[in-house]
């Protein structure tokens, strides 16, 4: 995240274990990162209305609404526009077939790469909006 100071994450994930490794990651590489949780889809959804995050870090696989449904839910918005988009999974490419319509230019982590892969691709995002402020992390 370029300009990680004041940019706000929210992770949708119903698995204990990866709200913590997400957290783990984000706290050591981007301390200055504001990160929400949502343990389902229809909590995310609630929690993005009024988080307005600038990443959107979703997993497939959701309890309530999936990840699919719900990213396909908040493109319809405007002010999903502003947000980057990263689906992490433990589905394999073979398994994401289902899910294509959704996951088209979207940036996909299989969840056993989550700990080599996150950091970097985060790093990468450029910043949604003009008024973060820059930082030297």
């Amino acid at each position: 995240m370029q300009g990680s100071g004041g940019s706000r994450v929210l992770l949708i994930e119903d698995s204990t274990h990866f709200q913590n490794l997400v957290s783990m990651l984000i706290r050591q590489h981007f301390p200055n990162v504001d990160l929400r949780v949502a343990d389902d889809g229809i909590a995310g959804l609630a929690i993005y209305g009024q988080f307005q995050p600038d990443i959107l870090i979703v997993d497939i696989l959701l309890p309530g609404i999936d990840g699919p449904t719900l990213i396909t839910s908040l493109r319809s918005h405007p002010q999903f526009a502003r947000s980057q988009l990263i689906v992490i999974t433990s589905l394999d490419e073979s398994q994401r077939g289902p899910y294509a319509f959704a996951l088209k230019g979207v940036r996909v982590i299989h969840k056993p790469r989550l700990v080599a892969e996150l950091p970097g691709l985060l790093a990468q995002v450029p910043p949604a909006s003009a008024s973060q402020v820059k930082s030297s992390v």
